[in-house]
């Protein structure tokens, strides 16, 4: 079976990481793309010359009899257009965050389950073969455990004036908290799925120049009594280690996430954990994505996982805003009171900026 595709949204993401997956993939055959942006499906034609190019997403609904459709869009938008999608019957890969607000997750959410869709959220970190050593590690540490990631990434290049312009958009408009950290409240919870019972979290500004917070530093509860604490930096000129640290009653994994290496020590005795280092894996997702077209059934990064990781991340964001722990009903409070919580950075953050201690479309694009 030859799965016939759509990719809307042609941003970098789409050219640098969907793209090449799709075109290596022979169960997927690319037949059109959309864009606001002619420029961009310019870019996308030079690839795959053969697709029809549109830039108004309802058009292409319309006219373009698909089996799926790839969403790369501004979490903004992109609830409606995958609500349309599941309604016209496409099988729908979209890029997380799956919404900008917990009511628009929420909607979404419904909507999988009432139209019986195939939805899978784009969750492509959680394939590495690293993520399943870890998990296949850990039972064997015992619980409570007190888990740590800390990830480093989009270092500070001010010769890359393209670079640092996308990533102070994205902290600007959501956070590097919505971005990156749900990539690790994903993956964290094929380790340990249990609920979660709090959350709280610090936001810093390393400069005055940013647009947002750039350094997050965020501890979830579950009611194991199991601690996650997650540091997410971004725009910094050095990068740090990005490491997974899992200590329980029974031992300690520590874990290495660029280099692929590390070690378990249980009852004393130690042996080495060694994956492939962290990076996003493409194949595997689309591998995953054409199962779930193939069986009607998304066994993995379903839109439930969407949604966990979007209230937490939601709130961490409002942990910053408050200066105090949230729990899941504060976060349904704060939702009720507000007609929803927007995930987006502002001044209303308590960030502490390293200047207080020393004295279009594109802006909205996803990680």
């Amino acid at each position: 079976m030859t799965i016939s595709l759509a990719l809307v949204g042609c941003g970098e993401v789409a050219q640098n990481g969907h793209l090449p997956a799709i075109l290596r993939n022979p169960q997927f055959k690319l037949t059109a793309v959309c864009d606001i942006d002619p420029a961009r499906l310019a870019s996308i034609c030079r690839q795959a010359p053969e697709v029809a190019t549109y830039t108004d997403w309802r058009t292409l609904f319309a006219r373009e009899k698909v089996d799926a459709v790839v969403l790369a869009l501004p979490p903004e938008v992109s609830p409606e257009v995958a609500v349309m999608a599941l309604e016209k019957k496409f099988a729908v890969l979209d890029e997380k965050p799956m919404a900008a607000t917990l009511a628009e997750g929420r909607r979404l959410q419904r909507a999988v389950t009432e139209l019986g869709g195939v939805y899978q959220v784009g969750f492509v970190l959680r394939y590495g073969q690293w993520v399943e050593r870890v998990r296949q590690a850990i039972p064997s540490l015992g619980t409570p455990l007190s888990i740590s990631v800390e990830v480093y990434d989009e270092r500070l290049d001010p010769t890359d004036q393209e670079h640092l312009a996308r990533i102070l958009a994205f902290i600007q408009n959501s956070s590097a908290m919505t971005h990156e950290g749900s990539h690790v409240i994903d993956y964290v919870s094929l380790w340990h799925p249990l609920p979660w019972t709090s959350a709280s979290a610090r936001a810093q500004q390393t400069s005055p120049a940013f647009t947002g917070p750039n350094l997050w530093n965020a501890t979830i509860e579950f009611v194991d009594h199991s601690v996650l604490n997650v540091k997410i930096g971004w725009l910094l000129p050095t990068l740090p280690p990005s490491t997974v640290t899992v200590v329980g009653p029974e031992g300690r994994l520590d874990f290495d996430c660029r280099t692929g290496r590390g070690h378990i020590d249980v009852g004393g005795v130690e042996q080495p954990l060694v994956a492939p280092p962290l990076t996003p894996s493409w194949d595997r997702q689309y591998e995953a994505f054409a199962a779930a077209i193939q069986t009607g059934h998304v066994a993995c990064a379903t839109s439930i996982d969407g949604l966990r990781a979007l209230e937490v991340t939601a709130a961490c964001e409002l942990s910053a805003r408050r200066g105090v722990a949230i729990t899941p009903d504060d976060l349904e409070d704060d939702a009720s009171a507000t007609g929803d919580h927007p995930l987006k950075a502002s001044s209303a953050f308590r960030s502490e900026s390293s200047a207080s201690r020393n004295g279009d479309e594109e802006p909205r694009r996803r990680k």
